[in-house]
């Protein structure tokens, strides 16, 4: 869970501030809280330096008779992205805040936070303490919080997740590897459990299993389940993927899904390869029954599948329908059909040794599948459409 303005203006330090401007950028994410009291800003903007995400605090001590250059503060402020901005000391240096400035925040939905006016009883310590308090606290309480030797690997995976620049810059000191050299997730979903133990369990085993590969892997519980991150630096495959499962063993094998994703690049293709493994996981064992593991194109299918049955399922009525005509006329027809066509990618050997049959047998099956429905509906597209809507079967049958 992220921080946001509106979280911090629940503290007791801040009960009794007001927001006098920027209502709209509330929801904004606090992921630090650093001191403007210099001058330089309002002058040149590019003076100030920042990750973002930062609540500034300012008593404009310095600068309190330029409102054009408190005009350009704030745009440089929301320009970068920081959070929002607490004015100490109002009435006592800056008499009134600008209307011009309020306009300003308004329009560009950055929050003013204004303390207690004609007081300078109230320090930016006191603030500046809290708020990195509830900042601190909410990292404890994340599951990624490892309290072990992997302690950074696990504040490096959260913070990416988080997109938390902040905490990333601060690793930067501790971690040899940059974001965007990251090219390898491992996504790994606790289907059968939330036992704990077992998590640790198999946190351990991933992280053993690349140690003794001499590979650096950023493993660490995440909202329940384990992503895993490796750099290019390594020549990662999916080999090493059936390795790792057989070290897991059968018995907690069965407890997971894992999900292979490669060529990422940057920490916006990191976040849309979690968000797409999140969205997926729970459904994509579902489609796929019998792989050991899913790659991008297995998850992005599974996501196309979603999408139409989110959408109502209007675009493949028809051939649901021809599926329904196979399933009503022979259950056995229907079943050889899902096995050949999505569990065994149309190879008859494969399938007939899944069903305990002479090849001969599906074959057959086959042909009368393809005299109730037609030829054409084996051939692309058509086959493409009649995938999909098996397995929105798959998944809908699970929802009943």
């Amino acid at each position: 869970m992220k921080i946001t303005v509106n979280d911090c203006l629940k503290l007791p330090i801040l009960s009794q501030a007001t927001v006098v401007a920027g209502r709209g950028g509330l929801n904004r994410i606090v992921s630090g809280i650093s001191v403007l009291e210099t001058s330089n800003i309002i002058i040149d903007e590019q003076s100030y330096k920042t990750l973002g995400e930062e609540l500034v605090v300012t008593g404009f001590i310095t600068c309190f008779d330029d409102i054009n250059g408190l005009k350009r503060c704030i745009e440089s402020f929301a320009k970068t992205s920081d959070a929002g901005l607490i004015i100490f000391y109002l009435g006592i240096y800056l008499k009134e805040i600008p209307r011009e400035v309020i306009e300003l925040a308004d329009n560009l939905d950055f929050p003013i936070i204004v303390m207690p006016k004609n007081r300078d009883d109230i320090p930016y310590s006191y603030v500046i303490y809290e708020v990195m308090q509830l900042i601190f606290e909410n990292k404890l309480k994340s599951n990624a919080w490892q309290k072990d030797n992997y302690e950074i690997d696990a504040e490096f995976v959260q913070a990416i997740l988080n997109e938390d620049k902040i905490s990333l810059h601060r690793l930067s000191f501790y971690i040899n590897d940059k974001v965007e050299d990251l090219k390898y997730m491992e996504y790994i979903h606790f289907s059968g459990s939330n036992n704990n133990d077992l998590k640790k369990e198999v946190l351990s085993t991933v992280r053993d299993y690349y140690y003794r590969k001499n590979i650096k892997a950023y493993a660490a519980v995440y909202e329940n389940d384990i992503v895993v991150l490796i750099t290019d630096k390594f020549n990662i495959d999916q080999g090493n993927i059936c390795e790792l499962i057989d070290n897991l063993g059968d018995n907690i094998i069965s407890e997971i899904d894992i999900s292979y994703l490669d060529g990422l690049d940057s920490l916006d293709s990191i976040i849309s390869a979690y968000k797409l493994c999140r969205h997926t996981i729970k459904s994509v064992s579902l489609i796929f029954k019998i792989k050991e593991y899913y790659l991008r194109h297995d998850l992005l299918f599974t996501e196309q599948c979603l999408n139409l049955i989110k959408d109502g399922e209007s675009d493949i009525q028809y051939y649901l329908s021809i599926l329904n005509k196979v399933e009503k006329y022979d259950i056995k027809l229907y079943e050889t059909l899902e096995s050949y066509a999505i569990d065994y990618n149309m190879n008859i050997i494969r399938t007939s040794e899944s069903l305990f049959l002479h090849k001969n047998s599906v074959q057959y099956r086959l042909n009368k599948i393809k005299e109730l429905i037609g030829n054409d509906k084996f051939e692309f597209p058509a086959i493409n459409q009649l995938m999909i809507a098996m397995s929105i079967k798959r998944i809908r049958m699970n929802d009943k």
